[in-house]
């Protein structure tokens, strides 16, 4: 029985060991990998678009021809990938946070602009005040007491 590549399209692999995993040709789309170890997986041909890779770890990881379209590499380590090139790394999300090989270069779209960098006021939201609920406020006869577990008068013993 043969049922071609396998559908993970929007899969929570989040923080997974998938190493040694065999996904070529997977569908990968928009999962959640961030944060997985996928040291010597097999990627290629995978469709990683608008998957989170962020904080993964991609060592020894085959990434021929896979597709990384919106892909999130903030935070990944593809130092040691294979086959990454930088056409795949153009049509990525990344960050100077992402290692990158030293044979290829972050792409220009990765430069965040100066004033992304710009650090803004912290606004602190103010303490709301409360009424706490004094005991005998209400009255001191048993028939005004109201029970907070049921929400209604308790019982009075006759």
């Amino acid at each position: 029985m043969n049922g071609g590549p396998i559908n993970l399209a929007a899969a929570r692999l989040r923080r997974a060991s998938l190493r040694f995993a065999t996904l070529s040709g997977a569908n990968l789309e928009g999962a959640d990998l961030s944060g997985a170890d996928l040291t010597d997986a097999r990627l290629d041909g995978a469709n990683l678009a608008n998957a989170d890779l962020g904080g993964a770890v991609l060592d020894r990881t085959d990434l021929a021809h896979a597709r990384l379209t919106g892909a999130n590499l903030c935070g990944a380590n593809v130092a040691k990938a294979h086959n990454l090139t930088e056409a795949q790394l153009a049509d990525a999300i990344g960050d100077a946070s992402t290692v990158l090989p030293s044979s290829l270069k972050a792409p220009d779209s990765w430069i965040m602009p100066a004033a992304e960098h710009v650090a803004r006021p912290v606004v602190l939201e103010q303490p709301r005040t409360t009424t706490p609920i004094a005991p005998g406020a209400r009255g001191t006869d048993r028939a005004s007491t109201v029970s907070w577990l049921v929400g209604g008068p308790v019982p009075t013993a006759s």
